[in-house]
């Protein structure tokens, strides 16, 4: 995954947070610094799984 496209799945994962998560998200930053990782968090991750599962239009696993 190129840099830029990594990028944009950041801050599309960013906007679809609602605001308890964003807040959660900004405190997290805040508190971790630079050992937190927005790309290996948990909710990316899985926020991605699903992103790419809709884009791909195949079945998603149970």
């Amino acid at each position: 995954m190129s840099e830029i496209s990594k990028d944009i799945l950041l801050v599309k994962y960013v906007e679809s947070l609602s605001e308890k998560e964003l807040k959660a998200y900004h405190i997290a930053k805040s508190h971790l610094g630079t050992s937190f990782s927005l790309e290996k968090s948990r909710g990316f991750l899985d926020w991605k799984k699903k992103t790419e599962y809709q884009n791909a239009d195949i079945p998603k696993p149970q």
